[in-house]
């Protein structure tokens, strides 16, 4: 009898600790989640409503105009970035409703607050520019 408790009470402690970690990992990856899924890929690009998303070879050709030495791994990296440490405090805004050059002042303004590095101010820059080189019905 015995046995049976300490038996029962482990696993209850078991099942109880198995279920909070399930849900601490899924409320940060519906969060994650949340932040990334804005965008829709088609077979020929992504089509995003909020310009939120993974950076591909089109957003690397939009952007080579103005930074020439650009490459895919730092706009990642800028898309990581964006996605951490800028929505953890103010959620995923809309890239596509500021202008370039509120984007730059913004990126300045928050860098040193957001205590991110001059590389990855760089980064970011460079992703959100991306990003806004390459949004749909963009006046040309």
């Amino acid at each position: 009898m015995k046995k049976s408790i300490i038996l029962l009470a482990f696993a209850a402690g078991a099942i109880l600790i198995a279920c909070k970690g399930s849900k601490s990992a899924t409320a940060s990856t519906a969060t994650t989640t949340a932040a990334t899924t804005t965008a829709v890929a088609t077979t020929e690009k992504v089509v995003s409503t909020t310009g939120i998303f993974a950076p591909t070879e089109e957003q690397l050709t939009a952007l080579k105009p103005m930074y020439a030495n650009a490459t895919l791994d730092e706009l990642t990296a800028g898309h990581k970035i964006y996605t951490g440490v800028c929505t953890n405090c103010h959620g995923a805004k809309n890239i596509y409703k500021r202008a370039e050059g509120e984007w730059s002042h913004i990126i300045d303004d928050m860098a040193p607050k957001a205590h991110i590095s001059d590389i990855e101010k760089d980064q970011l820059t460079k992703y959100v520019m991306s990003i806004k080189a390459s949004q749909p019905n963009k006046a040309k």
